[in-house]
């Protein structure tokens, strides 16, 4: 099975993109990084702009792409050698997301991916035909949508206590606690995991299988040869767009108060339909050398990009400089995580002109002990 370049693009698209919503978890404590309000001394003009136009292109629509093509990979897997080493796989990823959660930051995603992938593969998801994969995948989608629908009829009629900003004794205690013992930092992510075993089992799973599949039924549709022609690609953006200024006006109107951009149910819908606009416009352009000779190579390896990501940005807000911990505002931030993009754009070129397969994809096949194909 000949290796599709459009999916290494889009792959490589995604996971360059994350960093752009990661990079607040991990600079600010994880219960602001979806946050506007975070400091008493109150935020700027600039970040708020720049939060808004967070909320219309970017929060959750690179994890939605990425999470799609997750299910592809799975696909292409279980294809061409099997649910043996497939599941070996997803195993072996469950390990490295626990350790990566655990030890390193508690933001980690793959071993949600893993449990959620586990499942699909056990269920037999994998075989079925287009059709029924995408009338699953929507009503998993709606399974999914529910917790976000009650929680957002909570703050409707509950009146819920807003997020109050972070005081200088409280950034203090912050940095303090992020660049001090190490085994309290895994204590605490710990406890976060556990919390967020409990949001797997009453939401994410459903979100994520739903993503999962909703890749798999593209694929198997010969979506990702063709995409959509650009007029739908351009609705699907705008729609997005529509849907997701119903929240920055929400946003707006409520003092930036309540992390909507993560917790309002239409927000899923909005990620996805403008997920699905990027991919679309990604395999119209797959043709482009500059994509083939910059974004492929980071599609190649995202998963040593994902985790290197996490191991750069905890060094430089726990040990390198620690006091930027809760102190930076959103456009310092975005200005890292630029970078940092940069950086591993030259990264890959650099290594794939000596090597041919990324560091950490070379261990986790190893490790799953990847079968030879004979002709």
């Amino acid at each position: 099975m000949q290796r599709l370049a459009q999916l290494d693009i889009i792959r490589g698209f995604a996971v360059l993109g994350i960093l752009l919503m990661n990079i607040f978890a991990f600079a600010y404590p994880f219960d602001y990084s979806h946050s506007l309000i975070w400091h008493e001394a109150g935020v700027s003009l600039l970040d708020t702009s720049l939060y808004n136009l967070q909320t219309l292109l970017i929060s959750g629509r690179f994890l939605t792409l990425f999470n799609l093509l997750f299910g592809v990979g799975m696909f292409l897997i279980f294809h061409k050698y099997g649910a043996a080493y497939l599941q070996r796989r997803l195993y072996w990823l469950g390990l490295f997301g626990l350790l990566h959660g655990i030890l390193l930051w508690s933001g980690d995603i793959l071993l949600w991916y893993a449990l959620a992938g586990l499942m699909v593969l056990k269920r037999g998801y994998l075989q079925l035909d287009s059709g029924v994969l995408w009338r699953k995948a929507v009503r998993f989608f709606a399974y999914g949508l529910v917790l976000p629908l009650f929680y957002a009829v909570y703050l409707l009629f509950a009146q819920a206590e807003p997020l109050l900003p972070l005081t200088a004794e409280m950034v203090a205690a912050e940095q303090q606690f992020w660049a001090g013992p190490y085994h309290e930092q895994i204590i605490q992510n710990v406890i976060y995991a556990m919390f967020m075993l409990i949001a797997f089992a009453l939401s994410l799973y459903w979100l994520i299988a739903a993503l999962m599949l909703f890749g798999v039924s593209l694929y198997k549709s010969a979506w990702f040869d063709r995409g959509y022609s650009m007029a739908t690609t351009k609705m699907l953006f705008w729609l997005a767009f529509a849907i997701s200024t119903v929240t920055v006006l929400t946003d707006h109107i409520t003092g930036y108060a309540y992390d909507l951009n993560t917790a309002l149910p239409w927000e899923q819908v909005a990620m996805l339909l403008m997920a699905l606009s990027f991919a679309s416009m990604l395999i119209n352009w797959r043709e482009n050398s500059w994509l083939k000779r910059w974004l492929a190579p980071c599609g190649r390896m995202a998963f040593t990009l994902y985790i290197s990501q996490t191991l750069l940005m905890v060094l430089l807000f726990r040990v390198i400089r620690p006091d930027w911990f809760a102190s930076l505002d959103r456009a310092a931030l975005l200005g890292i995580a630029i970078s940092m993009i940069v950086l591993q754009l030259l990264f890959c070129r650099w290594y794939f002109s000596h090597f041919n397969q990324g560091p950490l994809e070379w261990c986790w096949r190893t490790l799953s002990k990847k079968p030879v194909i004979t002709d």
